[in-house]
């Protein structure tokens, strides 16, 4: 097989005996590490007179696969805004800006061009919101 040719996957329902689920979340944290970034879906909950978020599942992935989910991912969001038009964000869940303390900045030299790029994303997300 050559190694740019995807071999196009087969999808079979799950045996009775397996364990599926579905879930609902509005919520999502990240978790990375050296090997893989995880996921963690959780709910928004007010019942209590206070914006908590109840965690209920957590996916991890390897970076190839965190990739190619972010492919598919960007894909599915498109065609969708193609066919039903923009998904609309509202202005209070949009990230913040974001800025490294100095104490931040002198333990990963890194940190502030991952701080930047975050801001370039978010500047794109902002724009793209607008159009």
């Amino acid at each position: 097989m050559e190694p740019d040719k995807a071999v196009p996957l087969q999808y079979q329902p799950l045996p009775e005996d397996e364990i599926y689920r579905e879930v609902y979340a509005n919520n999502v944290y990240f978790e990375q590490s050296a090997w893989d970034l995880k996921l963690i879906f959780g709910q928004l909950d007010q019942r209590e007179g206070k914006i908590t978020v109840k965690q209920h599942t957590a996916v991890t992935l390897p970076w190839t696969q965190a990739k190619l989910l972010s492919f598919w991912l960007r894909g599915q969001i498109e065609s969708y805004e193609m066919t039903n038009g923009k998904v609309r964000v509202p202005a209070n869940v949009i990230p913040n800006e974001m800025h490294p303390t100095e104490e931040q900045k002198k333990s990963d030299p890194n940190l502030e061009k991952v701080y930047e790029l975050f801001n370039r994303l978010r500047s794109e997300f902002v724009e793209d919101q607008k159009g």
